[in-house]
């Protein structure tokens, strides 16, 4: 009897919570009835006073009376465990005006089943039936017979039996149907557990089925197609297989199909897209449900698919879930959000295991995330309308607010204030609508009131809503649209429908504070961030606090530029501005307008002091840094900065760049960079490549400090301050504590692995030892001998070294400025136009070339000068701290470059040098040989880069140190190479130097080990003096700020063997 003991504890809960002071009284002859009931059958449900009288309509309410006492809705009576009797229909048949009959723990008589009384419904619960046949015998004519017992296991139920009532219901009995025909169109809801299927085509008037498949069923489902109702409810047992079918081939006769228990597995997409109609799939725990752990379905809009309790492994992909609003409840794996990358507009994933954050992509649609994991922020297109009411376009779905509680978010906050709403309005093509968009504009357009709306609201999918009116071109000649929001924040914002053609206009301009302006006017921002918006007094910023269509508060941190009375005011909304002359003494109203806001002329502006039109005089901003980094047009206000060095309103920001660098070892270590830096250094960043070189140790204005991190090769520096980044390309270089010689010495020297350098064994000779020494009679073990011929030419400044055969000539083609994607801006030719001067002494021969560039400002000056060394002895130099000898006999070069005018900070300059041979004459000897060109020694890791050329038995090596004095510091620099028919074009890429620059180059001329002295031919015999040797430093003097230096990478593997052609060709050729 514990089912009594339940009903008790919940009665008494019932009874103190019913109000003390009702007092109505079921009035006679019903109370006579139900008091007999109550003795009769011994029910104790009801209480009686000392005189036996019982309150039937203010006890428990069991009795459903109206305030007049009179019955008028259930009656519900409950056996107790003194209840012997069998219902007696006779007892009940007097009652009227009750819909109702619940009964609960008696002996049920075929005779009372039978019998039909005045209500519409009749519900059994928990009763004992005496006889089983009822299921066979036609039904009592009520329109609802609901029977809740186990006393009809495995009893059939005759379905014709069935006729004439809306409602069957038979819980907690397994049954078998029988098939039966007959007029079921009033059946609409029918709730069974069964042991099989029947053909429902009779039952063409249900709504809604209930079936419960039991363990017993071994029927096919095939029957399932025959059934038409509106909601149908398959359930299975545990230990039930639902067929894939029942959901893959969905009959068109029903709306909402419920399928509860384990379905087959599929093995493919279940496509459900043929359907056609509204048509709501839910399935619950279904484990198997999934194509290797994903969504198994297919649907278009139309279709809704509702998953509880089934098995996806993990949100993403979301491809898996096509496009169609989604609702999956305790299903999910744990697993991450991801990303949003769909179209759906309603998405629950409640009770789940998701992890990780949301994703800023989900803002494109609606979704629930209550009861899961997640923590972090929530997006605020979602955070801004936790306060907003239920969805009128899809009421059921769940408040803002409720869709994120259960997890672990931070900001979940109904007292947040929204900072990001932001909404846009533009007017829609044909004029007879606008559009709405913008950040955090919500989901529901009814938070919207349109000023003088006349027509319907239309989505258009992706946060953007198009409103139509019923007028045509309603808006088509309206310059600004009000319009009133509800949420996040309740307010009204007038938008600009033409903000590229209206300017802003001020009526009222008064100063509250010394440093706080006040305007009224409009076509000012609708709100901070709508437009662009500024406004300035002398070119002096004023800060936005507030802003509207009409209204403007701004403050000012400077007002030291102000002059003491008349002001030329500012205001720039967009891309339109429009000047003021104010007076700045506080609370004085400047608010005079002028005749047609001084259009009518260029020159003058209004002065709302006065209402006269005025010539302004402008102040510039902190007068151009006091005049010392720009100068300042008292026409416009507005500074010129000195170019190239400095940029800004007042010229107070440097255009910062490198000049020179440190190298460290590939294990990193402290570096200075040298160049111009200012003296502001905001958000200050150095990279080294893609690493951060920090911590920064110093910042001044000409050098930085910082700890490079570990790295290799040559690398760029970027330097980021005051939201301006320079980038040296390639200026930057690892040194490696180990470098190879060139071509390993040919095995015929040792190698040198801290600078790179060979040093020859007895008999050989060149940067790579590969030269045997010749010993064929020319000279006395250095391959020389006398008879060479040294020029120099004074109108191209070109050294020409020859026999009466081959001719080797070096000199300078062109200056050139490129910029940072290596493009040639301007080329300046420097074979012409040399003014020559001549100075010689004992030691030496200096040559000293000097032109002026035409087409730059500063007067731009190159000048060469070549020194020939007497000395028998050579001479030493000492270069980037590299020591090395210059023989007797040799060459020394060194080129000059100053006051150089870029055409953009980002430029720099290149020089190109040529060394190439020309076969003289075309008598061929026992040397004659073709002309052979090797760049393959250009190394960057190295001391030196090495090219040669050989021709008829005689060498021209070229060595470049790769290193330059930039600004009298050593730093690396790189060169490129290309290759002709005859000659070498090496180009040399300087890195940006203010002061001074210098490279330093050389070249010797060897005679190979098989040259002959003397051929059979005497009158091909040549003599040769070696080695001669021409060394070219390179200065380049500039005071003109370079932003980004572009350094290449040097020539791989270039071996070019040709015949003789002429030098003139390669003249004509560049």
């Amino acid at each position: 009897m514990n089912r009594y003991i339940v009903l008790l504890v919940s009665l008494f809960f019932i009874i103190i919570s019913i109000p003390s002071n009702l007092s109505v009284v079921l009035k006679s002859p019903d109370y006579d009835y139900l008091k007999a009931i109550v003795v009769y059958y011994e029910i104790d449900s009801f209480s009686s006073d000392s005189s036996g009288t019982y309150d039937f309509c203010n006890g428990v309410p069991l009795i459903d009376c109206d305030d007049n006492g009179n019955l008028n809705g259930t009656i519900t009576l409950i056996a107790s465990n003194k209840t012997q009797n069998s219902l007696d229909p006779s007892y009940f048949s007097s009652f009227n005006n009750f819909s109702t009959l619940d009964l609960t723990g008696f002996n049920v008589t075929k005779t009372f089943f039978q019998a039909k009384f005045s209500c519409s419904s009749i519900i059994y619960r928990d009763g004992f039936f005496i006889d089983k046949s009822i299921l066979l015998s036609p039904m009592p004519q009520y329109d609802s017979i609901e029977i809740i017992s186990t006393d009809f296991i495995g009893s059939t139920l005759k379905m014709s039996c069935l006729q004439g009532l809306k409602s069957f219901k038979l819980s907690q009995s397994t049954i078998r149907m029988e098939n039966g025909s007959g007029n079921f169109d009033s059946l609409t809801v029918l709730e069974l557990e069964i042991c099989n299927f029947i053909d429902f085509s009779y039952f063409t008037g249900l709504q809604k089925l209930n079936l419960s498949i039991s363990t017993c069923f071994t029927d096919s489902f095939d029957l399932l197609d025959t059934i038409t109702s509106y909601q149908v409810y398959i359930s299975a047992q545990q230990g039930t297989i639902i067929p894939l079918s029942v959901i893959s081939e969905i009959s068109p006769k029903y709306t909402f199909l419920t399928v509860k228990g384990d379905v087959e597995r599929p093995t493919s997409i279940i496509d459900l897209t043929s359907i056609i109609n509204q048509f709501t799939l839910t399935v619950i725990g279904a484990k198997s449900l999934n194509i290797n752990g994903q969504f198994p379905f297919l649907y278009n809009s139309n279709v809704e698919v509702k998953l509880y309790n089934c098995s996806i492994a993990s949100v993403q992909p979301f491809s898996q879930f096509g496009s169609q609003n989604l609702f999956i409840y305790n299903s999910i794996a744990s697993s991450p959000l991801g990303t949003y990358t769909s179209s759906m507009y309603y998405i629950d994933f409640s009770n789940n295991n998701i992890t990780s954050t949301i994703d800023p992509s989900w803002c494109n649609t609606q979704i629930a995330l209550t009861n899961n994991q997640m923590e972090g922020e929530i997006p605020s297109c979602f955070s801004c309308y936790f306060n907003a009411p239920a969805s009128e376009i899809f009421p059921a779905f769940p408040l803002m607010y409720d869709r994120f509680v259960g997890n672990n978010f931070k900001n979940l906050d109904k007292n947040l204030k929204c900072t990001t709403f932001a909404p846009r309005v533009d007017v829609f093509t044909d004029s007879r609508g606008i559009i709405i968009y913008g950040t955090d504009i919500g989901y529901e357009t009814s938070y919207w009131n349109v000023e003088a709306k006349a027509g319907s609201l239309t989505k258009v999918y992706g946060k953007e809503y198009l409103i139509l009116t019923t007028q045509p071109k309603y808006f088509i000649n309206r310059d600004r649209i009000a319009i009133e929001f509800s949420q996040p924040t309740p307010q009204t914002i007038i938008f600009p429908t033409r903000d590229n053609f209206t300017l802003p206009t001020i009526r009222l301009a008064i100063f509250l504070t010394p440093t706080t302006l006040s305007m009224t006017g409009e076509f000012f921002s609708s709100y901070i961030g709508y437009s662009y918006q500024s406004i300035k007094v002398n070119g002096v910023p004023c800060e936005v606090n507030s802003t509207s269509f009409t209204n403007i508060e701004c403050s000012f941190s400077n007002t030291n530029d102000f002059a003491i009375d008349l002001n030329v005011l500012e205001i720039t909304v967009g891309n339109l501005a429009r000047n003021y002359i104010i007076n700045i003494q506080t609370g004085f109203s400047n608010n005079l307008q002028c005749p047609n806001n001084c259009t009518d002329t260029i020159e003058k502006i209004c002065n709302l002091s006065s209402g006269e039109c005025e010539v302004p005089h402008f102040l510039c901003l902190n007068n151009c840094t006091n005049s010392n980094q720009g100068t300042c047009d008292s026409n416009t206000g507005i500074c010129s900065c000195e170019i190239g060095k400095w940029f800004g309103d007042d010229c107070s920001l440097p255009y910062h760049y490198i000049s020179s660098s440190d190298s460290t070892t590939i294990n990193g270590g402290e570096i200075s960079l040298y160049g111009f830096f200012g003296s502001n250094h905001t958000d200050i960043s150095v990279k080294i490549g893609e690493q951060q070189c920090s911590p920064i140790t110093l910042i001044s204005t000409s050098i930085i400090k910082c700890i490079a991190p570990k790295g290799s090769g040559i690398k760029n520096v970027t330097l980021s301050q005051n939201n301006y980044t320079y980038v040296g390309v390639n200026i930057f270089k690892y040194i490696d504590p180990i470098i190879e010689c060139p071509n390993k010495c040919s095995n015929n020297g040792n190698c040198n692995s801290t600078t790179g350098i060979c040093k020859c064994n007895s008999g050989y000779t060149l940067f790579d030892c590969s030269a045997l020494i010749n010993t064929n009679g020319v000279g006395v073990g250095n391959n020389n001998n006398a008879g060479v011929n040294t020029t120099i030419d004074t109108g191209s400044s070109s050294t020409n070294i020859l026999d009466n055969q081959t001719k080797f000539q070096i000199y300078f083609k062109s200056l050139k400025e490129i910029d940072y994607n290596n493009n040639v801006i301007k080329e300046y030719p420097l074979l012409k136009n040399w003014s020559f001067n001549n100075t010689e002494t004992k030691e030496s021969n200096v040559y000293e070339f000097k032109q002026l560039i035409n087409g730059t400002s500063n007067q731009c000056i190159v000048k060469t000068i070549i020194e020939e060394i007497k000395d028998e002895h050579g001479k030493q130099f000492t270069f980037a701290d590299t020591s090395f000898t210059v023989d007797s006999g040799s060459i020394k070069f060194t080129i000059s470059i100053s006051n150089y005018t870029y055409q953009s900070t980002l430029n720099t300059l290149q020089l190109d040098l040529i060394s190439a041979v020309d076969q003289i004459n075309e008598n061929h000897d026992c040397n004659t040989k073709n002309t052979e060109i090797d760049t393959t020694n250009i190394n960057d890791q190295s001391t030196f880069s090495y090219i040669k050329i050989s021709k008829n038995n005689k060498i021209l090596a070229g060595r470049f140190i790769n290193k330059v004095i930039s600004d009298s510091r050593p730093t690396f620099f790189s060169t490129t190479s290309k290759t002709d028919s005859n000659s070498v074009i090496v180009t040399l890429n300087l890195p940006h130097c203010i002061n001074e620059c210098i490279i330093d180059p050389d070249f010797s001329i060897l005679v190979d080990s098989d040259f002959k002295n003397e051929c059979n031919d005497s009158n091909n015999s040549k003599k040769w003096l070696l080695p001669v040797v021409i060394v070219v430093p390179v200065v380049f003097v500039s005071i003109v700020i370079v932003v980004f230096i572009t350094l290449y990478k040097k020539s791989t593997t270039i071996k070019v063997i040709l015949h003789a052609t002429k030098l003139k060709k390669f003249s004509n050729n560049y």
